[in-house]
């Protein structure tokens, strides 16, 4: 074989491994389904909870908790490969029990990687618990010189002397890395710059923030501005996430607000990925959606961003578009958005609270009922006959993880004779709910058969809605 073929072919092998020059991946189009089962190329589980996306030249790796064995203890952190972000093929157990003793009985949670060109290294930090529980507050550090491992374990510590839990770590543009840490039982969070070799802490920079009670920190930079997002401290339930913007790294960090619904979707941040293209950069929010019972079967939830200024927003979508060649990242609608703004009733309503808060497109304003009377229902007149395809419901929690809501979706021609459309009285999901029907219908409503609570008998709750918002044609 010529030797310029050989070095063709080298080069070809090894493209896959380079980390410097990002070049947008040459792929078509796809589509993930949010909250669905996702499987990898050979139909096995994708188990890739809490991770973070490392792109290397036309490759994304997407590394990850392994929870298949349903348990919050350590297993492994797998890596996934892929070149167009909706096809992923399985590469390796990154880092596995046997990787150093101290994994042998341990938690590993929310591994990121990020790639050092001075050293050549791929490292991976964590937090590190022992498999007891939540006393040690650590984080570990682990590296590689290729993207798939193994890596090599390097041990846990305290950065600075201080607890850490969710963590993410963030590399900026100038080569500078940074750990974003949720310390002293999750009340604040620490912000720490990296040693040149990102292995270790160079020095403790401003807190961003004091006594919020914040954690499950995802970070990006767009420009000249940092975003970052956190969830609150409802341990496997969702909540409301928040956010805030910086100029610079340091601070000072903006006041915390409200990004997407009360429930963030049913998920919890796990990292923000920049989606680079020929002809855009899109912005990437990704969630787990955690089954505290069946962890290994817990879903993700995969967003479009929307950043602008000092303002960050997104909203729902059960289907979304992914093109890692242009770089566009969309959501798909199921229809047009009907209910907006449309004339809503309720069987009760509070004077500060009417029934209209419920679809007036804000997530923060929300319908209340004036006592505590169960069923109770909300409904909306569309106008006229449409053809409903899919019903968005934000529900009330107490701080994430109080109860949640069954109920029946109920349509009707002549707001007189009610049809039950969807029965959804086995409903076991706190916060967000996304329904797919195919009904023809003037009216919509809510019938609210009860609340369970998970920790109390006794459903105390008054029937409020944040928002309704229904899809059709």
């Amino acid at each position: 074989m010529k030797g310029w073929v050989k070095l063709l072919l080298f080069c070809a092998l090894f493209a896959g491994f380079l980390p410097a020059g990002l070049k947008p991946a040459e792929a078509a189009p796809q589509t993930v389904a949010n909250g669905a089962a996702w499987k990898d190329v050979t139909n096995g589980s994708i188990q890739a909870h809490g991770g973070s996306i490392l792109q290397v030249g036309s490759t994304y790796y997407w590394y990850g908790e392994d929870k298949i064995h349903n348990s919050a203890n350590f297993k492994a952190v797998c890596v996934y490969s892929s070149t167009d972000l909706k096809n992923w093929t399985w590469r390796s157990y990154v880092l596995k029990t046997t990787s150093d003793p101290e994994l042998e009985y341990a938690k590993i949670e929310r591994p990121k990687v990020i790639y050092n060109e001075a050293t050549g290294q791929y490292v991976m930090w964590a937090h590190y618990e022992d498999g007891a529980g939540y006393t040690l507050a650590r984080v570990a550090v682990a590296t590689s010189t290729t993207p798939v491992g193994p890596f090599t374990y390097r041990g846990s510590f305290q950065p600075n002397g201080n607890a850490s839990r969710d963590m993410t770590i963030f590399k900026d543009t100038d080569g500078k890395a940074y750990l974003f840490s949720s310390s002293d039982n999750n009340y604040n969070l620490r912000l720490y710059r990296l040693t040149p070799d990102y292995l270790g802490i160079d020095s403790e920079l401003n807190m961003i923030y004091e006594g919020d009670h914040r954690e499950a920190p995802a970070v990006v930079k767009k420009g000249s501005t940092y975003y970052l997002i956190t969830s609150g401290a409802t341990g496997w339930y969702p909540n409301q996430a928040m956010y805030s913007t910086a100029a610079s790294i340091n601070g000072p960090w903006s006041e915390l607000k409200p990004i997407g619904n009360s429930s963030t979707f049913y998920s919890q941040p796990a990292f923000i990925f920049t989606v680079q293209g020929t002809s855009t950069t899109s912005y990437l929010y990704a969630g787990d959606r955690w089954k505290s019972g069946a962890l290994g079967d817990s879903r993700y939830v995969w967003l479009p961003l929307t950043l602008n200024g000092t303002t960050a927003s997104m909203d729902y979508y059960d289907t979304v578009s992914l093109d890692a060649a242009t770089g566009a990242v969309t959501g798909v609608p199921n229809g047009t958005l009907l209910s907006q703004g449309k004339t809503a009733t309720a069987q009760s309503a509070a004077g500060t609270t009417p029934a209209g808060y419920a679809n007036d497109g804000n997530y923060q304003t929300e319908w209340t009922g004036t006592g505590a009377t169960w069923p109770h229902w909300w409904k909306v007149d569309l106008g006229a006959a449409k053809t409903v395809k899919n019903v968005q419901i934000s529900w009330w929690m107490m701080k994430g993880s109080e109860g949640y809501y069954q109920y029946k979706i109920e349509t009707s021609s002549d707001n007189v004779n009610w049809t039950v459309a969807l029965d959804r009285t086995n409903n076991t999901t706190y916060g967000f709910t996304s329904d797919t029907l195919s009904v023809s219908a003037r009216y919509v409503r809510i019938n609210m058969v009860k609340a369970v609570l998970h920790n109390n008998p006794n459903n105390w709750y008054t029937p409020r809605l944040w928002e309704v918002k229904i899809y059709g044609n």
